[in-house]
């Protein structure tokens, strides 16, 4: 298997930083991408993620660690023979080219004759939509069209690993999309390793197998979308997933309770004692039907409901329960039965009562 691994890739920034700043360093980070796996480092700017991007692609100089790509180690292999491709946040294309030589720059490079070169490029251009292209110029191509030609040209090549760094962050919402789609299914067709690095969390969870997380120059979690949203490690991962119900408590004899009294229920016996905060997902504050009892184990919560927005075919509620509000995401029906300013009863099941430590 052509697993990449990094292994305590490490990155410090000797020069001096802004006044009041230390300088950036990317600390030790040890991760295995799978053969063709879609993987995402997903992180707000200045994390890190592309300066771990760029040791990969060989663009940087690790001060510290390995990289291997199945059975070759690669640390100290120069960029250009790496057989890696990559796509910036730009297209990058030649004005003077023609789309087809665009495309087929990286196969001269390679010593690839001029017949066999344009074949492949013609091809490729077909395969990301972009078949009687080939003799036009960059400028007179949209946005979209030209990050499609980019696409191309790193595809074209074979790469062994693609490297995506915010391709698609200077397109409109709509081109975005349509993008996406693209790469995910031209992804799966080719089965090419992807390393993609991005800002954008709705970006991250559509596209990629796994997502790794990063802040402040670590990786601090690495999952499944639905790993990472159910079950955050730490509050900084929950916030940047924008999650707003987080509420801070203490467990004390095996019981979660938090700081206002409001929340209260068993933290099992391996919940050490200590400062930790509850994480309720806003779909998880379920509405109890009147009269009906609440399952088994789950925790009751009774509180006002505030102001209801629409949002994607579903309501998103404002729910006031004591010193706290929270997020509350509700189906259309069970929003047309609540009126604002009254109070209803909610329950969580005890599944869905995830604690990290603070």
């Amino acid at each position: 298997m052509n697993d990449l691994r990094i292994l305590h890739l490490e990155k410090k920034y000797s020069k001096t930083a802004a006044a009041g700043q230390e300088p950036f360093v990317l600390q030790p980070v040890d991760l295995t991408i799978r053969e063709a796996e879609f993987f995402t480092l997903l992180g707000p700017s200045g994390c890190g993620k592309t300066t771990l991007l760029k040791l990969v692609a060989g663009l940087l100089q690790a001060d510290s660690g390995q990289l291997w790509l199945g059975d070759s180690e690669l640390t100290a292999v120069p960029p250009e023979d790496r057989r890696f491709s990559m796509v910036f946040q730009q297209p990058l294309l030649f004005p003077h080219m023609t789309i087809e030589d665009n495309v087929a720059f990286g196969l001269k490079m390679q010593k690839v004759k001029r017949k066999k070169r344009l074949s492949l490029a013609q091809e490729m251009l077909e395969f990301v939509g972009l078949a009687g292209f080939e003799s036009r110029f960059p400028d007179g191509l949209s946005g979209g069209q030209q990050q499609r030609v980019a696409l191309a040209r790193a595809l074209v090549a074979d790469p062994r690993l693609l490297l995506m760094d915010e391709p698609f962050s200077a397109l409109d919402p709509g081109l975005r999309e349509e993008m996406r789609e693209l790469l995910s299914r031209i992804q799966k067709q080719l089965g090419v390793t992807v390393l993609f690095v991005t800002h954008d969390r709705e970006e991250a969870f559509e596209l990629s197998d796994r997502i790794g997380i990063m802040g402040n120059g670590r990786l601090l979690q690495v999952g499944t979308a639905m790993e990472l949203y159910e079950l955050p490690a730490s509050t900084q991962i929950a916030r940047f997933l924008g999650m707003k119900n987080i509420i801070p408590g203490t467990v004390h004899g095996g019981r979660f309770i938090s700081n206002e009294g409001v929340f209260e229920f068993s933290a099992g016996n391996s919940v050490k004692a200590g400062e930790w905060c509850l994480i309720l997902r806003p779909e998880a504050l379920q509405l109890l039907a009147p009269g009906t009892p609440a399952p088994a184990g789950a925790l009751l919560v009774r509180g006002e409901v505030g102001r209801m927005k629409f949002h994607h075919g579903l309501y998103q509620c404002k729910l006031h329960v004591g010193g706290a509000q929270l997020d509350c995401t509700l189906s259309r029906q069970q929003a047309e039965s609540l009126a604002a300013g009254q109070v209803y009863d909610f329950f969580v099941l005890p599944d869905d009562l995830h604690l990290v430590g603070i």
